[in-house]
């Protein structure tokens, strides 16, 4: 999943398609995947701490708080795009001066 992201990633980039708010807003969305794939495979090395008991209970805390903050940054900005998306097709008009609101409330 973190390659995919990091592919995704690179496309939007490469391809100069971030100019447009929704494919910023799916580029967030990657990334935000990407955080947490990243925390997820961060639990690997957790197999190597069970010797250390003290370093064990810190390690395992700090990936259960970054990934329960990463999945609902995740959650959020879903709802944000989905909110965007609906809004723009409902009513069509760009919502693009929320993206910083998009972006602070997710955070």
């Amino acid at each position: 999943a973190v390659l995919v992201c990091l592919l995704a990633a690179i496309l939007v980039l490469a391809l100069k398609l971030h100019k447009k708010v929704v494919y910023r807003l799916a580029l967030y969305q990657v990334l935000a995947a990407f955080a947490l794939g990243v925390v997820e495979l961060s639990q690997i090395s957790m197999v190597r701490l069970q010797e250390n008991p003290e370093a064990y209970n810190r390690a395992c805390i700090a990936i259960a708080f970054f990934g329960m903050y990463s999945q609902w940054v995740k959650l959020i900005f879903t709802v944000w795009v989905s909110f965007h998306l609906f809004y723009f097709a409902v009513f069509h008009k760009n919502l693009k001066r929320f993206e910083a609101l998009y972006i602070v409330t997710s955070l």
